[in-house]
């Protein structure tokens, strides 16, 4: 394996449950998960974007973050509840001078397509637009279409699809997931991550062959200019597959990258871009 010289590991979690609650943490995932345990097995990794972990009390989570003297650690993709339209304006404004916020998450994934036509989440994502902070957009591939539709209204903000809309590889695409996956590439503003895929296999499926082919679209879809690696750790790295995030960053970026400059946009060039780090 020869990476460049740089390594963007674009999306990960830490979380310590004795310092903050997680009411979602359950079986293996249910105990501290911290910089150390994640660079012993991704040790090319040079750069990592921490993106906010779902603690129950939101606040405090960067600081936290930021307290644990994590070299490697770039920025931090923050929780802000943008549904509350111009109610989340302060603290927006607060988590842009937070240090290392360099993203807003608001997780998307388990809320009804209603959700996505809420006039306070249109008017929060604009008041996200205005602070200069970029948008990671985590949902399941069902929601694509919904998701396209809220984007073009907010032409002017930077998004970045997480882990390629968590697509059926177990079951396989009808072709809904590529169609409306490319429907959402033609917006300029959207970049994807090529993370997120190991929990979506099904048991009997061997992850690289599974996985590639999902990859291999998003890539054609976006290009590398608009896509970058992540690991996912540690919910990508359970069993029964045991998958160390420098594993899935190898094969992405060992498989995929077609070309040198592929390989700098994928490793590192996008994120750095993207986040402003």
């Amino acid at each position: 394996m020869n990476y460049t010289a740089r390594l963007i590991d674009s999306h990960v979690h830490i979380w310590d449950p004795t310092v903050l609650e997680y009411s979602w943490l359950e079986g293996e995932l249910d105990r501290p998960y911290l910089p150390a345990e994640y660079q012993a097995g991704a040790p090319a990794t040079t750069g990592v974007i921490f993106v906010e972990a779902g603690p129950a009390s939101k606040t405090g989570e960067v600081a936290w973050a930021e307290s644990l003297g994590w070299p490697e650690l770039l920025g931090v993709v923050a929780h802000a509840p943008l549904e509350q339209g111009s109610g989340v304006v302060t603290e927006l404004a607060a988590l842009r001078e937070a240090g290392r916020t360099v993203g807003i998450r608001r997780l998307l994934q388990d809320e009804p397509l209603s959700f996505f036509e809420h006039p306070g989440l249109l008017e929060g994502l604009r008041a996200l637009a205005a602070t200069g902070l970029p948008f990671d957009a985590c949902i399941r591939h069902p929601q694509l279409s919904a998701l396209t539709a809220l984007l073009k209204k907010v032409p002017e903000l930077p998004v970045v699809l997480d882990h390629l809309a968590k697509p059926p590889v177990a079951t396989g695409d009808d072709g809904s997931w590529e169609r409306n996956l490319r429907a959402l590439a033609a917006l300029p503003q959207v970049s994807v991550k090529l993370s997120g895929m190991p929990p979506e296999l099904g048991d009997d499926q061997e992850w690289v062959s599974a996985t590639r082919p999902w990859l291999e679209v998003a890539l054609d879809a976006f290009g590398a200019d608009r896509a970058m690696v992540g690991s996912d750790w540690p919910v990508s790295a359970l069993a029964p597959r045991r998958l160390a995030p420098g594993r899935w960053l190898s094969m992405v970026l060992d498989d995929l990258a077609a070309s040198p400059a592929e390989r700098e946009q994928l490793s590192w060039r996008t994120a750095s871009r993207f986040y402003g780090v």
